[in-house]
């Protein structure tokens, strides 16, 4: 079975929220010669705007987080490559604003009319983003909270560019080739490839 499209009445639904104060930290590991706060508009991420009208920010609430939705994309990984690991740069980002998020999980799918195969499924990802631009457009939040598909336990952020002026960075680490890194990765049983 397939995940369901939003429904009809979808408007007349009361999403849960989830509050992120202003002074949170979140964390997103990203693609090194960018900057990492960018809202994407492309059609390549799971909870994009389908046309394009919004961009997106994916974060996470904690490093572990941001790390599975990063470098767990290959199911089964238990080696990271060098040259990965330099094409990748880590941020942590702080909320300078109160941000409420759709809660497209727990009791929050039901509520919508949602499964969680809409954002735990793989590719194409027409139906999370026909969910995205449904509840962007009839409800007024910042964005999307949702469990990460490789870490049910992790919680991630998609953030609406409605967001944007609410999102600071904080710090910014280029050399992910570090202990704080690989302890995150030796949660996973993930190691570094031989060179």
């Amino acid at each position: 079975m397939s995940a369901p499209l939003p429904p009809a009445d979808i408007a007349r639904r009361e999403p849960e929220l989830i509050i992120v104060a202003a002074g949170t930290s979140i964390h997103r590991f990203f693609t090194a010669k960018y900057d990492p706060i960018y809202f994407d508009k492309s059609r390549d991420g799971r909870l994009n705007a389908p046309d394009a009208s919004y961009g997106v920010l994916y974060a996470a609430r904690d490093a572990t987080g941001a790390f599975a939705e990063t470098f767990l994309r290959r199911p089964g990984r238990t080696l990271l490559d060098l040259d990965l690991l330099r094409q990748k740069a880590y941020a942590r980002l702080s909320i300078t604003a109160e941000l409420k998020l759709m809660k497209l999980a727990g009791p929050g799918l039901a509520v919508l009319g949602a499964t969680a195969e809409v954002v735990h499924g793989g590719l194409p990802y027409d139906v999370p983003q026909a969910w995205s631009k449904a509840l962007s457009a009839h409800f007024d939040a910042d964005g999307i909270a949702y469990y990460a598909r490789h870490d049910d336990e992790a919680l991630c952020y998609a953030l609406f560019d409605r967001a944007a002026h609410a999102v600071r960075e904080e710090e910014r680490t280029v050399d992910l080739d570090a202990d704080w890194f690989w302890a995150l990765a030796k949660r996973y049983k993930i190691g570094l490839a031989p060179q």
